[in-house]
């Protein structure tokens, strides 16, 4: 069955470690070496110290990984992170801005108790990247701790949703990012609150919505360490067992998706009129702007063309000085597709970029795709960096129930066809795997 309990959490005790908006920090994955050391140099008890480590932090240490385990033993030797006394779940609300509209996201972190893919206990929706895992397997085996929560969601509980929205929690600790959400985390510690929790989600289904590669590390990490136990029995309630997740209900209000827009690097952004004739067999092409306005209106413009064709399949281009929609043709749908694509995913834009725009029209292999795209879920920043040699496949946002709909059915999206916004912070919690 699927268990979800509290657990007592390390956190940080600001008035040692110092302010709170200098020891947070954005996930891992968004942010390269420059902005990370930058970020370390302002507060160097900053949770990158750990999470992205570097050797240079440490004397003497054999690699960064060991740097990463010698700076987590010293920040809780020396009170810069201090352990719960009491197990809880801990709230995390997330008021923020996303157009002209306010909302707040309101979930709470606990422990998941691991699944294998197979056990269809815990369902992914996106692909995973061994390459990906290594880096983060080796930081979990020097650190035996969890940084950073991954992110999934549970089907509607009446039950939870009134309780986070009623709970009093304790301990509570609030930081603005740099993007002007604000993160409140508390610790909700009365049993009879865990235990209420406990009772309603234990059992469910859940959805990752962020954290596949970290998913798929603990997994990793909890069959090396049960090779180490001999697979006891008690081995299985060890610690290493669950993983820190931040939980969200699936129809919350303030759980919005936006789209990540793919920005190609490609021969083509000099010959786009012979691009169009090649898609002009399989798509339907209509311009939305030029490209001489801002870029806020060129995004604007290509949202609202979007919006014209809610039931058709469809990607803004934005190339050749100009931003164009290129709707799928509904007499095309049957043979746009390979033979063995699903039913389900042919009604996912992302799909319709990866199988038929990448792969029939410019005929790119994963492998060229990898080395040639980069991703972005700032329009209107994307238009405004554009290079030459760029095309910017302009997405819409996959709808929450289409994300379920595909991990019910034990199917995966491409790489990146989800962002859920905001991201949740790095550093307002952390899990210790260590052995009491």
């Amino acid at each position: 069955m699927t268990e979800i309990k509290p657990f007592q959490g390390l956190r940080y005790n600001t008035a040692q470690a110092g302010p709170l908006e200098t020891l947070v920090a954005p996930p891992y994955d968004v942010v390269d070496k420059k902005q990370r050391d930058e970020i370390v140099k302002k507060n160097p008890n900053n949770i990158f110290s750990v999470e992205l480590p570097d050797k240079s932090q440490c004397q003497d240490a054999s690699d960064q990984y060991d740097c990463a385990s010698r700076i987590f033993s010293n920040w809780q030797n020396s009170g810069i992170l201090v352990q719960d006394n009491s197990p809880a779940f801990y709230g995390y609300d997330i008021d923020y801005c996303s157009g002209t509209n306010n909302f707040c996201r309101r979930g709470f972190v606990g422990l998941v108790r691991l699944a294998n893919w197979s056990e269809k206990k815990i369902l992914p929706h996106e692909k995973t990247f061994d390459k990906v895992t290594k880096d983060r397997f080796a930081l979990t085996q020097a650190t035996q701790a969890q940084f950073s929560p991954i992110f999934m969601l549970y089907r509607h509980s009446t039950t939870v949703t009134d309780i986070l929205a009623s709970a009093k929690g304790g301990h509570t600790q609030a930081v603005t990012d740099s993007l002007g959400n604000t993160h409140r985390v508390s610790s909700l510690a009365s049993p009879e609150i865990t235990d209420a929790i406990t009772e309603a989600l234990n059992d469910s289904v859940l959805y990752i919505a962020d954290g596949h590669h970290r998913y798929t590390t603990a997994l990793r990490y909890r069959d090396a360490m049960l090779k180490q136990h001999g697979n006891e029995p008690k081995a299985w309630d060890m610690p290493f067992n669950f993983i820190m997740t931040y939980l969200v209900d699936a129809e919350d209000p303030g759980l919005i998706v936006l789209p990540t827009h793919r920005i190609l690097k490609t021969s083509w952004s000099s010959d786009i009129a012979s691009l169009e004739e090649k898609a002009s067999v399989f798509f339907d092409i209509i311009t939305a702007a030029t490209l001489d306005q801002g870029a806020v209106q060129v995004s604007e413009a290509v949202e609202s063309k979007l919006e014209e064709f809610p039931n058709s399949l469809a990607v803004g281009v934005i190339a050749g000085g100009a931003a164009k929609i290129w709707k799928l043709k509904e007499d095309r749908v049957d043979d746009a597709y390979s033979s063995d694509t699903q039913q389900a995913l042919k009604q996912l834009d992302v799909v319709l970029l990866e199988d038929v725009v990448f792969g029939k029209v410019l005929g790119l292999d994963h492998e060229e795709e990898e080395k040639s795209v980069r991703f972005s879920a700032d329009g209107p920043g994307a238009i405004e960096a554009m290079q030459d040699e760029e095309i910017i496949f302009y997405m819409r946002p996959t709808p929450v129930h289409q994300v379920l709909d595909i991990a019910d059915r034990g199917l995966t999206m491409p790489h990146k066809s989800t962002f859920f916004y905001p991201k949740i912070l790095t550093g307002m919690v952390v899990n210790s795997l260590k052995l009491s």
